[in-house]
């Protein structure tokens, strides 16, 4: 994976090496968490990929709960316990579903409480599954108290425990040690894993949250493991030409500094849509805040959106160019290469566009977005660029741990406190008392 990130315009040698300065502390600070490999600090989830005793119990569960007979894995959670899941999901198999309804086994994303999805999926499950063998269940939650989980697993249990028997013995919980859903796991003899009670939710993609439905699935976690690894050993240095989380920070807090509040992640794979939609969440929930670390009000926050090209270029590619300039833009694609299609040498509709005949598609995808890139680089527009190199379970860790240690060290630039959600809590908060009535 590469940062380009020289046609953002708002960096300078002189602002890279004021932020390391600023930054030099917690550098040091991410080298020792990294060192102590535990889970005693609040960047603790950067140990979670090298947590070979967490690995080996999530394979050990897979091989006693796998069979051959598996086709369907239901993933109940909310935000942080299943945006990762489904960003890995859809980028390798889930975009892909409804193109090839042959392959198993499926997995699915019960999150919020949507009457019409519930009452599909579960009609779904009773018309297609044989036996309770042939799905898993895993019920994700951090606190073990989100009310759209615990209300999505009652009701799909219930409604699944008239056709099929032993039900219990299917489910997968996944919470903190010692929460009150862990415990009831173990109270009704479900299978139990455990979240490091200082790894966040919307971090925690690269624990059991993540890992086991994943493996379940047959995703090659060893390869995602390895990614996130090297990204990690990369993201921890003081040699800017391997962090580039913390040059991707600098880039962020600069732009945000000078009037740019939205981070625009223009994707050029569809079947990426779902990484954005995990960033939005990591970002948003980790930067958007009332209070920095002394108390005081600030109401920092840079605003995450999802954009895909080049499906979005008449939509966004408009407002961007002709609107306000208050957008720092993300590209993300890949390393152009050859494969795919190849367009024919003669076209039944002649004179349409030229240029096109016996090309590959990757080569007119490459065209569209190195002209998106003139004409934003014309308009003093800045942008970023994130090469993957492929769209694999070693590129997607890379990402994922590049992307939660860039809002390790933006959050510090913007002194708030990228491990606390006060006003999530309050909407769960009220949402109770609503339903105490």
């Amino acid at each position: 994976m590469k940062l380009l990130y020289k046609n953002s315009s708002l960096i300078t040698d002189d602002v890279i090496d004021t932020s390391l300065n600023k930054l030099s502390d917690y550098i040091a600070k991410l080298q020792h968490v990294a060192k102590s490999n535990n889970y005693k600090d609040a960047e603790s989830s950067i140990n979670l990929s090298f947590d070979d005793e967490m690995i080996n119990k999530i394979k050990n569960l897979k091989s006693k709960m796998v069979n051959g007979n598996l086709k369907y894995i239901i993933d109940i959670g909310i935000g942080g316990s299943n945006l990762g899941t489904k960003a890995i999901y859809d980028a390798l198999y889930g975009f892909f579903d409804v193109l090839e309804p042959e392959r198993i086994p499926k997995m699915f994303f019960a999150d919020t409480v949507d009457k019409e999805y519930l009452s599909k999926l579960i009609n779904f499950l009773i018309k297609n599954a044989k036996s309770s063998d042939e799905f898993l269940i895993c019920m994700v939650s951090k606190s073990g108290g989100t009310a759209e989980t615990v209300t999505n697993f009652e009701i799909i249990f219930n409604k699944l425990s008239e056709k099929f028997d032993n039900l219990k013995n299917r489910v997968v919980v996944i919470s903190d040690l010692d929460s009150k859903l862990y415990n009831e796991g173990l109270k009704n003899k479900m299978e139990v894993l455990a979240i490091p009670k200082m790894v966040g939710g919307r971090y925690s993609v690269l624990s059991a949250v993540g890992l086991f439905p994943l493996a379940a699935l047959g995703v090659d976690i060893d390869k995602l493991i390895e990614g996130a690894r090297n990204m990690r050993d990369n993201c921890v240095s003081n040699n800017l030409t391997r962090n580039c989380a913390l040059v991707s920070a600098i880039t962020l807090y600069q732009s945000y500094s000078k009037g740019f509040v939205i981070n625009d992640n223009f994707i050029f794979h569809e079947e990426l849509e779902s990484l954005g939609k995990w960033y939005r969440q990591l970002m948003g929930e980790s930067i958007g805040k009332e209070q920095d670390v002394d108390g005081n009000i600030v109401n920092v926050g840079i605003t995450p959106t999802v954009s895909i090209g080049s499906t979005d270029l008449h939509s966004v590619g408009q407002l961007d160019l002709g609107g306000p300039k208050n957008k720092l833009t993300s590209f993300i694609y890949l390393n152009s290469d050859e494969s795919g299609l190849v367009t024919p040498e003669n076209f039944v509709l002649q004179g349409l566009v030229e240029n096109i005949e016996n090309i590959p598609t990757s080569k007119v995808l490459d065209a569209i977005l190195e002209g998106v890139k003139i004409a934003y680089a014309k308009h003093n527009l800045p942008f970023v660029e994130i090469v993957l190199d492929s769209i694999s379970e070693y590129s997607i860790g890379e990402f994922l741990q590049f992307k939660m240690l860039e809002i390790m060290y933006l959050g510090k630039l913007l002194n708030v406190n990228t491990f606390d959600q006060p006003s999530v809590e309050s909407y769960k908060i009220e949402t109770k008392q609503i339903l105490s009535k």
